[in-house]
């Protein structure tokens, strides 16, 4: 399968030249359809040559227009994974507006599905917590999201409640609370940001 990528230039030696490197790079879908040589040929026929390198009709005759006034199109199909070499070849040889509206590039990477992003793979869904939806717990939002929110304690405290729930209190002031535990030294001191 191949996708079809199309420029127009303001001449011919401009689109003769990017077939020419499209071609060096081992494509071998090339298409291009110059001005004609008399001004008597309709844009239907120009369109009609513009399809023939397996162009949409619709397409083709947009295009066509720009060649009718005397620019010239290079078309080619490029298979999956070349795109992107045969984009840069023919930008590289400063095609001009064609009339066609390029296509909105897609967000190459989202932060929000890695995993997705690298292998390029649409996602099944966009909410943001199905798994929570699934078990029935709501996401990380209100103070009955979790464990602690379930058997009625806080996630946080402020130290208001004075020694918690049975007699543990929820936040401490130790950084190294297991290494004070069972009595051996951090690796490293401990030193909060912004000291």
């Amino acid at each position: 399968m191949s996708h079809e990528i199309t420029r127009l230039y303001a001449s011919q030696d401009a689109a003769r030249a990017a077939a020419a490197e499209l071609r060096e790079e081992g494509f071998t879908e090339v298409f291009v359809v110059t001005p004609p040589a008399g001004s008597d040929v309709p844009v239907s026929a120009i369109a009609a040559q513009i399809a023939e390198g397996r162009v949409l009709l619709a397409d083709a005759r947009i295009y066509a227009k720009g060649v009718a006034a005397g620019g010239s199109l290079v078309t080619v199909h490029a298979h999956f994974g070349t795109g992107l070499l045969a984009t840069t070849i023919l930008e590289a040889h400063k095609p001009v507006p064609s009339g066609m509206t390029e296509p909105e590039r897609e967000k190459l990477w989202d932060e929000g599905a890695p995993l997705s992003s690298a292998l390029m793979i649409p996602l099944l869904n966009d909410d943001a917590t199905p798994v929570s939806k699934i078990i029935g717990i709501a996401p990380l939002t209100s103070d009955t999201c979790s464990a602690s929110g379930m058997v009625g304690l806080p996630l946080l405290t402020d130290g208001s409640v004075p020694d918690g729930r049975w007699g543990m209190k929820f936040l401490s002031n130790n950084p190294a609370p297991l290494s004070s535990l069972i009595g051996m030294p951090l690796l490293k001191p401990f030193r909060p940001m912004g000291w």
